[in-house]
């Protein structure tokens, strides 16, 4: 089981969302307006000087195969849908010891 964590300029997150509805991804949240900063393109905090905002989406898969797929599409989509470095996606993921809902 993994917990995978997506950061995206909120022009992306559509595109991202798709992309996870269209492969099966049916347990995620979506958390809105995150000001940040990252490693690559300008900060985003949502000011008059810093524009801009983030959504931190984030994903609970049991199965390990699919989370995989999943980060290699997310790979896949910054190689060729980010045209520059303010959209592109900043993913991380780890492992889960419990999931449930019940």
């Amino acid at each position: 089981m993994k917990f995978i964590f997506c950061t995206c300029n909120i022009s992306m997150m559509d595109q991202v969302t798709q992309l996870l509805d269209k492969n099966g991804v049916t347990s995620y949240q979506i958390t809105d307006k995150v000001i940040s900063r990252n490693e690559k393109g300008t900060p985003r905090f949502d000011t008059a000087v810093w524009p801009g905002y983030n959504v931190n989406i984030t994903m609970q898969i049991s199965s390990d195969d699919k989370a995989d797929t999943i980060i290699a599409l997310l790979r896949k989509f910054n190689k060729e849908m980010a045209f520059s470095d303010e959209e592109l996606l900043t993913v991380c993921s780890m492992k889960m010891d419990n999931y449930f809902f019940d």
